[in-house]
């Protein structure tokens, strides 16, 4: 059921029903009404989700949660090289720029010019 696979992926990737619901500019409740299957979420709040765990939307929908998730187990094709490190891993502040960024990806250049600017 897909309220169960939401649930699964946000606690396996960390997050916490309010970060989630900030970084994919959703009300908590709102949120919190797919995870209870209250409502369903349209598609293109499902691909806002699924960019900001770096997954596809059928990565999501073939979670398997009769079995706990972690990382790593086919909802992320993990590599070192690229990734040093998973969400999961990150602090809170981390987790959630990354999961923004993914999702609003025109903003990158922007933070790039403020982060990396010479003064």
């Amino acid at each position: 059921m897909l309220s169960e696979q939401l649930k699964a992926i946000r606690k396996a990737n960390g997050f916490t029903q309010v970060e989630l619901s900030k970084v994919i500019g959703i009300e908590r409740s709102t949120y919190a009404s797919y995870e209870t299957g209250r409502n369903r979420p349209d598609i293109s709040l499902l691909e806002k989700i699924a960019k900001a765990f770096g997954v596809t939307v059928d990565a999501i929908i073939s979670i398997d949660v009769s079995k706990p998730l972690a990382l790593g187990d086919n909802v992320k094709d993990y590599n070192a090289e690229t990734e040093p490190r998973t969400l999961g891993d990150l602090t809170p502040d981390e987790k959630a720029i990354i999961a923004r960024l993914r999702v609003e990806p025109l903003k990158v250049d922007k933070i790039q010019k403020i982060l990396f600017e010479d003064k």
